[in-house]
Parts: C-alpha cells; sequence; structure tokens
C-alpha cells in the first residue's frame, strides 16, 4: 500500500511539473483552439460559463470535472466564425448541482466576441476590452458584462422568456465606476431585464413590453426626456 502511494505521489507531481505554472487556467483542459467571433450557446445555466479576451482562441473545461469525460452530450465546435457551445443542465443530485454551481466549469478565450446569442444560459464577459457587441438571450438565462474600459459605441441586445442582463465596470478596476453608451438598440419582451444604470446613454432606440423593465441612470432618462 505504502509502495502504492509513493508511486501515485510520483506521478501527480511528474504531471505537475510538466504544467504551465504561468498560465492562470493551468487547471483547464483545452478541448478546442479553433478561431472564433461569434458565440452560440445552448444551455449551462446551473453553472458558470466565463469569456475572456485572448490572443489565442480556446474552449478549456475544468480538468476535475469527471462528468466531462463520460457525458458525450457537451459540444463545442465552430462552424462559420461562430463557437457552438452545448451545455446538457443536468446532474445526479443535490449536491452536484452544487458544485456545478460554485464553479467555472467552461472558460472560453479569443481575440474579440462580437456577438452573444444564448439560451437556458449563465455567461459573463470579464476583463472586455471592445466598444461594440450584440446579444440576444432567451429562456432562463443570465449574462453579466464586466467591462475594462468606461466608453461603448453600439450594444444592441434582443431579450426574452427570463433573461437578465447587466453591463458594469470591472469591480476589481479603481477609480470611477461610471460608463458611456454612445447608442443603445434594445428590444426587450416577456419577464426580462436589462441593466445599464452604470452608465449614461446618449442615444438609445428601446422596445419594451409591460412586463419587461430596463434599469437606466437618471442621467440617460434626462437626455431621452430632452430629446
Amino acid at each position: 500500500m505504502l509502495l502504492g502511494v509513493v508511486v501515485s505521489d510520483l506521478a501527480f507531481k511528474s504531471v505537475y511539473n510538466k504544467v504551465d505554472k504561468s498560465d492562470n487556467y493551468w487547471n483547464y483542459n483545452k478541448v478546442l483552439e479553433q478561431p472564433f467571433k461569434h458565440l452560440k450557446l445552448e444551455g449551462g445555466n446551473i453553472t458558470q460559463i466565463v469569456f475572456q479576451q485572448n490572443k489565442k482562441a480556446s474552449v478549456r473545461v475544468l480538468n476535475y470535472w469527471d462528468a466531462y469525460q463520460k457525458d458525450v452530450t457537451f459540444k463545442a465546435y465552430v462552424k462559420n466564425d461562430t463557437l457552438h457551445l452545448i451545455f446538457p443542465n443536468k446532474y445526479k443530485n443535490e449536491a452536484e448541482k452544487n458544485w456545478m454551481q460554485n464553479r467555472v466549469l467552461v472558460r472560453l478565450f479569443a481575440p474579440e466576441l462580437l456577438s452573444v446569442d444564448g439560451t437556458d444560459t449563465n455567461f459573463e464577459l470579464q476583463k472586455l476590452k471592445q466598444a461594440n457587441i450584440s446579444v440576444n438571450l432567451k429562456g432562463l438565462s443570465r449574462l453579466e458584462v464586466e467591462s475594462y474600459i468606461p466608453h461603448f459605441d453600439t450594444i444592441r441586445i434582443a431579450q426574452a422568456d427570463s433573461s437578465q442582463v447587466m453591463f458594469e465596470m470591472a469591480p476589481e478596476l479603481k477609480g470611477s465606476k461610471n460608463m458611456h453608451f454612445g447608442y443603445v438598440n434594445a428590444n426587450l419582451k416577456d419577464y426580462t431585464i436589462l441593466d445599464i444604470g452604470h452608465g449614461f446613454a446618449e442615444k438609445a432606440d428601446l422596445a419594451i413590453t409591460d412586463s419587461s423593465a430596463i434599469i437606466l441612470s437618471g442621467k440617460s432618462l434626462k437626455a431621452m426626456h430632452k430629446n
């Protein structure tokens, strides 16, 4: 038994020593390394999925997510500049569900992400440094954008079902948390919420049903009233 423990320990150390420690996400396995500019997400609202900009595109899965090795229904592939990520919303028991809810199981990287189309998903864009993005969110979904730049040129948002979208400055940044949106185009229906209250919208075209809501700053409301 002692010999077995020693051999296992040496094998673990051998694998660990080969890992690139300069990579902040060395404990994630790369399952795809094709370039993409758009994202289509299906599922994943019982866990966390995160995107960060990087020179090299990749899809990474937490290396001790055992179910990934056994579950062939999880798929990631690129077609016509679009990354398709199919994530089964299932779990064995409440313990596994709680574990999944408190982990980032999938991390995505690419130089830029121009659009997000998501259904029944929980997605975060962290440390974003681009001025334009389009979002189409459906089902029981949540999207949070944490920006590293205060100025957006254009954001286009379409929401349906029970989806939530929020824009804010990344919480780890110091200084002002105020944002500026040059143009906002939002189409909200069903029981949806769009929160852009952390910023000033210079111009906005809003189509909002009675059951939907949009959070705006007082400065944005005053500008719209003047127009």
